[in-house]
This record gives structure tokens, sequence and C-alpha cells, in this order.
């Protein structure tokens, strides 16, 4: 059995207020957080998750301030291959930063939650601004639904609450099972800050759209990852590989 790397693609840094990381924590505090796709090597298909966007993008639709790092080819090149090349997009949710570059990938398969999938084509309006259609209208998509496995060494295990269809990537690795997380998470979601950890083994994200099933997914990854991946957490833009 193969044992798969994942390599962490930086493509953009946005400051937003932390509070919407950190549930009713960090009011007014800038945090900048960073926008990854996720390269998987070493699994039978060649396999992104998520494939980020833009910050020219991002600002004209969303308005929040931001950088580019890299593009998603430079990115891509730099671990040997090209959009051309990838077989398989697992899409974490369907929110514009996680999938506003996915009609580059021109050969690839989108898998995503049939919950999801069904939600974004018709968003309630408080949250329609974080789906925009023109950006995965048309794609391969494979509607999946709970947790499903893609191949012998990655899987996607239903964690809905942040959107109500999203769901995470579990791999198989040298150091055992790393969760790549759904929810737009950081590294305090799964490290209490303060006196929270005294009470609650996960923090709260600010952004959801079920507070409980939110809390109770980023406790099943907590608990069944040896590695747990936050996708937004600045900590990983210098690092080549996990683990």
């Amino acid at each position: 059995m193969t044992n798969c790397v994942i390599r962490p693609i930086p493509l953009i840094e946005m400051e937003i207020d932390k509070s919407m990381l950190t549930y009713r924590l960090g009011f007014g505090e800038p945090y900048k957080q960073v926008v990854y796709a996720w390269y998987i090597e070493g699994a039978k298909e060649k396999m992104i998750v998520d494939t980020g966007i833009s910050a020219e993008y991002l600002m004209e639709k969303r308005g929040f301030p931001a950088r580019n790092i890299q593009s998603i080819e430079s990115g891509l090149h730099g671990v040997g291959i090209s959009p051309a090349d990838i077989d398989t997009v697992i899409l974490t949710h369907l929110h514009s930063d996680h999938v506003g570059q996915a009609a580059k990938f021109l050969h690839a398969r989108f898998i995503v939650q049939k919950d999801e999938l069904e939600f974004a084509q018709n968003p309630h309006p408080p949250v329609a601004m974080q789906y925009l259609g023109e950006l995965f209208d048309g794609l391969n998509f494979e509607v999946v639904e709970g947790d499903t496995p893609v191949c012998d060494e990655v899987s996607v295990i239903s964690t809905p609450g942040h959107t109500p269809g999203g769901q995470s990537v579990a791999v198989k690795t040298s150091q055992g099972t790393a969760i790549i997380s759904g929810l737009c998470t950081i590294r305090e979601n799964f490290d209490p800050p303060g006196n929270f950890s005294e009470t609650m083994p996960v923090y709260p994200i600010g952004l959801f759209v079920d507070l409980f099933k939110m809390y109770d997914n980023l406790l099943k990854i907590k608990n069944a990852a040896d590695i747990i991946i936050p996708n937004h957490d600045p900590g990983y833009v210098q690092t080549d590989h996990i683990p």
C-alpha cells in the first residue's frame, strides 16, 4: 500500500477579521489567512483538494483585501505537474475561495457532496454571496453522499456545519491518517486558546450554517486524525510536504 504525501500549494493571503475563524473571539483583530490547494502525491490518480482563487477575483467579487502568493499553475509546476494533468479535484465545499479556479482543470472530475451542490445551486440569501455559480456551473461533478472512498489512499469524510455539505479529506501517510479540514479552520480551532481548552477539545469557527454540527465535526476530525491540517492556517506557506 502506498503512503501519500500532501503538498501544500499556498495561493493567496487574505486579510479578515479573526472572529470569522474563532467564534465570538478576535473581533476587530486583523488576521491574514491563507487559501491553499493541496496536491496529494503518491495516490493512484493525480489529485488535488480545492482549487483556490486569485486575489483579484476575490477582491472584485467579495471585497476582501488579498494578495497573490503564486498562481495555481506556478504552484503545481513546483510539484512537477500542470492543471491539465489532474485527474481528480476534491472540493471541500463550493465557496468561491475553494472552487474559484476549477475551470482550469479541464480533464478532472470534481468530487462534491450532494447536499453541498444542491444548496450551492439555490443558496439561502444570507450566504448567497459565498456561492458564485459562474465558478462551478458545468463542472464534471461526481456527486457523493457521506463518507466515501476515492481511491485506496484517499477518502472523503462528511463534515457539514460550516456549509450544508462540507467534506474533509483523509489521506493515508507514513505517519498515519492526515485529514485536511473541509471546515475553514486555523490551528486554534483544534487547539483551543486560553482556558477554553479546559471545557472544549475544539473551538468553533465563526462562519457556519449549523453551530452544533460544525462543532461536532471539528471533534470528529480531531478524533480521527493522526495529523490535522487546518485548511486556512498560515503555518503551511513554507511547508514543502506533510508529513
